[in-house]
């Protein structure tokens, strides 16, 4: 870490997060990056209330609406950076109009895309040479990751920058402001059972604070230079596995039942925080840099689980319809089994 503060010390950065972001996110980015001795400038597309974040020093907050050229002009005319951090380009405007804005005025461009731009992952996880481009299975999130992606590269050359893509798979972790994890503790906690998509595909989970200390290191390192790679935990493991693991961690039991949704003519998504696709990769490509994770799925999770359950995060779970019609149909079934065997 030492070494990375060496590096990074005299360098000016944005970091641009989007609406929707928590705020224990933002402290988590700007806790990794406190090494840095110098302004820290956070750009979001939404107000931050003054009273529900942390006054981080030397950090500086703005406001703009990212598909507005004018407005983002505007907020960022006088603003003089090194590096910028992007976590919350969703399309390639988003990210043409930034570079735009800013052209000739930054060395380096840290943008955070997705492991949804690779083509139907199947038994053999994906690497960065593998096929991607627009995925049906994501719809149109993929299909702009993939092409805000490509702008980043052409527009590397227009206006004289570096780049660096990272691919995240599933993040997970304090301050998550997605139901994944947390789906899964609620449930658990208030003894439901979990519903899984039958296929019980194969996925792969990442640590925030692991995502955090991958961007930090490459931070004005050429090993990271128009370059691009895959970022997750070291672990593949199915969902019915991560599930049993989410009960370890809490020291409960789980009870797992599996929905076909071809039979059931639905999708996942209609009950489930994940799409019924799997999503896992290689990520050799960012350990030869010399990076290391530093969480196991488990320790990441014990962490989440601790953080959450001591800060009554993990409230009784809104069930959805799917989950309401099978709760029925299995009490049905139990009473008419209990009134069978009185009778008898």
């Amino acid at each position: 870490m030492e070494k990375i503060k060496d590096r990074i010390g005299g360098n000016k950065i944005i970091v641009a997060i989007a609406a929707g972001v928590s705020i224990q996110n933002i402290e988590n980015i700007a806790d990794l990056l406190s090494l840095i001795d110098n302004y820290k400038k956070l750009i979001s597309d939404i107000s931050l209330q003054v009273d529900l974040r942390k006054n981080i020093e030397k950090a500086i907050f703005l406001e703009a609406d990212r598909n507005n050229f004018n407005e983002m002009e505007n907020v960022l005319k006088n603003i003089d950076v090194d590096i910028i951090i992007d976590v919350s380009a969703y399309t390639e405007e988003q990210v043409d109009i930034l570079h735009k804005v800013m052209k000739n005025g930054f060395k380096q461009y840290i943008f955070i895309s997705s492991a949804s731009v690779y083509n139907n992952i199947k038994s053999i996880p994906v690497n960065e040479e593998s096929k991607t481009g627009e995925n049906l299975l994501w719809g149109e999130y993929s299909k702009n990751k993939y092409l805000a992606e490509k702008k980043t590269i052409e527009n590397s050359n227009l206006y004289n920058f570096k780049y660096t893509i990272f691919r995240p798979f599933y993040i997970y972790g304090v301050g998550n402001n997605l139901d994944r994890e947390n789906y899964f503790f609620s449930r658990i906690k208030y003894n439901l059972p979990i519903y899984i998509p039958s296929k019980n595909n194969i996925i792969q989970f990442g640590y925030v604070e692991d995502l955090a200390l991958a961007i930090e290191s490459s931070i004005e390192n050429s090993d990271f230079y128009n370059q691009i790679f895959n970022i997750s935990g070291d672990e593949y493991l199915t969902m019915s596995e991560f599930t049993e693991i989410c009960g370890k961690v809490m020291a409960k039991k789980v009870a797992i039942k599996y929905i076909n949704t071809e039979e059931n003519k639905i999708k996942a998504r209609d009950w489930f925080p994940f799409r019924e696709v799997n999503l896992f990769g290689d990520i050799s490509k960012l350990e030869n840099t010399g990076f290391r994770n530093t969480y196991s799925l488990i320790q990441g999770l014990e962490k989440t689980y601790k953080y959450n359950d001591e800060n009554d995060l993990i409230t009784e779970p809104i069930l959805n319809k799917l989950e309401i019609e099978n709760w029925r149909i299995t009490n049905i079934t139990f009473f008419r089994k209990l009134m069978y065997n009185i009778k008898a």
